[in-house]
């Protein structure tokens, strides 16, 4: 073969080789651009962007006049993106001296979040300071799987004043997490409150938005990185209160230095329009890391985060409606009834004694218009515990009230029974004496308490307690009343001495011009020894209709007309538009 020939061969050879490699290659680019195109766009897509939340607004709470009481605001939040999460025990250390938290528990979140197989990253934490925000965006390079997003945190412009009913929101539990199977690590739940109770209404669906990043899956901190939403959040539904911020506000600073509660409600729908209890905290501290300095003021002794209105305390002489009706009732006495009242009674070698020693022969209206024990102790030496219960019972005694608000306590109204099953041992008459003033074993709450007030109020019609009119569009239905039947003549007794109380006995500092008042003072002996006792008062108005009725509670505040009292007097002056003109008016 000679030199041309073989030239030739070699050239066809290296000519089908060359167009192999080229119909290869451009097979092979058909594949990846027409064939496989939307492929292999995603996955670019997806290498130089990512898929974060969108995170859907919590519901508004107004009060019933459309007064924010809980509104969001936008915050930056840290998060942790699970799939790109690297050397953990590194990320730790460099966070944990960023955000002065401790580094093994740090440690063990990132570990749970690294595990997980969820695209969307996860919150390590919420609602960022300047200073934090620069100190992580100068370490970033280190911080592979880290970022900062913008998010929304929870405002309550109301501060303090109306903690204890709307309550707070904080980032979801491992034990929430269980129960809730829709949730995520880092997302943000009611922890108390309406909050609580009502968030599945309130938090809405978090949508979905995709972002430009860096190698490092750190959003690129530019002009162009305009978010793309893939999923559309839905806000939480708004909801309106039955509260009157007016006279939560009010009856808030009436309170204020002292310990105890204040409840006022509309005895005609059972609409909740105050509800204090004092101390308060400022539940905005729970929208962010909570500092030292917070834990310590949460912690006092005097226990801000408790909430005294839902509470359970020795009712005292606010008690003595329930068993001058009870009385009546089983017929221990008439409505012209007079007893001699004097300085107490003996019984089995003990005294009980009365709050004065003043002696004569009252009625039964003055009885509990001057809240003479003795007179209650005659009338609970012929009664039964059970007697007392079953009216106590009948007006919302031992049982919650069913208001929409977490760790309401059943309070206590105690029998023969009980005593001997808690206490293993019998029922005495002197237990009834105690029972028929209110003191000893009894628990009522000062929630308790105002719907007991309702009943007599609304004349034996019982109202259920509520704290929400409506949500979104929809007006929820009033709750049914219970119905109390009693005899007329005999609840017109109580009534009558109700009203006394305030016109001629005890609860004389809550008269209010042109408007009659009808309550119930009280002074109830609690622990420690030798202390003062706890003060209550409670009340309703106008008499001839009654749209109001308020109970005020102050632990350790010695007298119900001078401690509890004057409380209820502002929340009543506020709610009927009382002026000091107005007593100025009366007087002449």
């Amino acid at each position: 073969m000679d030199n041309n020939q073989s030239f030739k061969i070699k050239s066809i050879i290296l000519t089908i080789i060359v167009l192999l490699c080229s119909l290869s290659l451009l097979s092979r680019l058909a594949w990846l651009q027409l064939i496989n195109h939307n492929y292999y766009k995603k996955k670019a897509i997806e290498n130089s962007s990512r898929v974060t939340f969108l995170r859907a607004p919590r519901g508004v709470i107004y009060d019933r006049h459309g007064n924010l009481l809980a509104t969001n605001a936008e915050s930056l939040s840290l998060v942790a993106i699970p799939s790109q999460l690297d050397d953990i025990d590194n990320l730790a250390r460099i966070l944990s001296k960023i955000l002065n938290v401790n580094q093994a528990e740090l440690y063990n979140k990132l570990n749970l979040i690294s595990y997980r197989n969820s695209i969307l990253p996860v919150v390590i934490e919420r609602d960022l300071d300047i200073d934090t925000v620069s100190k992580i965006y100068e370490n970033q390079l280190f911080l592979p799987g880290i970022d900062i997003l913008s998010d929304i945190s929870r405002v309550y412009p109301q501060s303090d004043v109306t903690a204890h009913i709307l309550g707070y929101c904080g980032e979801i539990t491992e034990t929430q997490l269980n129960y809730y199977k829709d949730r995520k690590m880092g997302d943000v739940v009611g922890q108390e409150g309406i909050e609580k109770i009502y968030d599945e209404q309130l938090r809405g669906v978090d949508g979905e938005q995709r972002i430009k990043v860096n190698a490092l899956g750190q959003a690129l901190r530019d002009k162009s990185n305009i978010p793309k939403i893939t999923k559309q959040a839905i806000p939480g539904l708004p909801l309106v209160s039955t509260i009157d911020l007016d006279l939560q506000k009010i009856a808030y600073d009436a309170l204020k230095g002292k310990s105890g509660a204040c409840v006022a409600c509309d005895p005609r729908t059972g609409e909740i329009l105050a509800l204090v209890s004092q101390p308060s905290f400022n539940p905005n501290i729970f929208s962010h890391k909570i500092k030292p300095t917070d834990w310590v003021k949460l912690n006092a002794p005097d226990h801000p985060l408790f909430n005294r209105a839902l509470s359970g305390y020795p009712p005292g002489s606010i008690w003595k409606a329930i068993t001058l009706l009870a009385a009546l009732e089983s017929h221990v006495v008439k409505p012209d009834t007079k007893l001699h009242v004097s300085g107490g009674v003996s019984l089995g070698g003990f005294f009980f004694g009365d709050w004065t020693r003043s002696t004569g022969l009252f009625d039964l209206v003055k009885c509990l218009a001057w809240s003479r024990d003795s007179a209650f102790y005659q009338m609970g030496l012929k009664l039964t515990p059970e007697q007392i219960k079953y009216w106590a019972c009948l007006f919302g005694g031992n049982r919650p009230t069913g208001v929409e608000l977490p760790h309401e306590s059943s309070g206590l109204v105690p029998d023969s029974a009980w005593k001997l099953r808690v206490m293993k041992e019998k029922w005495y008459p002197g237990n009834t004496l105690h029972m028929s003033i209110g003191q000893t074993f009894i628990q009522l709450t000062p929630m308790q308490a105002a719907r007991i007030y309702c009943g007599f109020a609304a004349r034996g019609k019982l109202p259920n307690l509520h704290l929400v009119n409506k949500i979104n569009k929809r007006v929820l239905p009033t709750p049914e009343h219970e119905t109390i039947k009693t005899n007329k003549e005999y609840l017109k007794v109580v009534l009558d001495g109700l009203e006394a109380v305030v016109a001629s006995g005890t609860g004389g500092i809550c008269r209010l011009p042109g408007i009659k008042v009808a309550g119930k003072t009280g002074s109830a002996e609690a622990p420690p020894e030798h202390s003062k006792t706890h003060a209550w008062f409670a009340c309703y108005a106008p008499v001839e209709n009654p749209s109001i009725v308020v109970v005020v509670f102050v632990e350790h505040g010695g007298h119900g007309g001078s401690a509890a009292a004057p409380v209820a007097k502002q929340v009543l002056e506020k709610y009927f538009h009382l002026t000091t003109a107005s007593y100025n008016t009366k007087k002449k």
